[in-house]
């Protein structure tokens, strides 16, 4: 599993209060029914685990991050990270 895929898992672990394991495949809202608050609270919890990450308010797009493949595939190509997580 890549360092990406795992800090999704672990980020969507903790605002769900309990175990999750997503692939890249997972949609956000058909298999996990985040509403857009939880969505926002995932990605602010996915920064704090992600060295380098963080997103701008115009970035935080459900429409656009779909499903966790998209997300880190955006991640990995506009987000410069540290070695550990490229």
């Amino acid at each position: 599993m890549s360092s990406l895929l795992s800090a999704v898992n672990e980020a969507l672990s903790d605002i769900m209060s309990s175990a999750v394991s997503v692939s890249l495949e997972t949609d956000f809202n058909e298999d996990l029914d985040l509403d857009s608050v939880l969505f926002v609270q995932f990605l602010l919890t996915l920064e704090e685990k992600v060295p380098g990450l963080m997103f701008e308010p115009d970035q935080i797009d459900q429409d656009a991050f779909t499903t966790v493949g998209k997300l880190i595939s955006w991640i990995e190509q506009h987000v410069q990270l540290e070695n550990s997580y490229a």
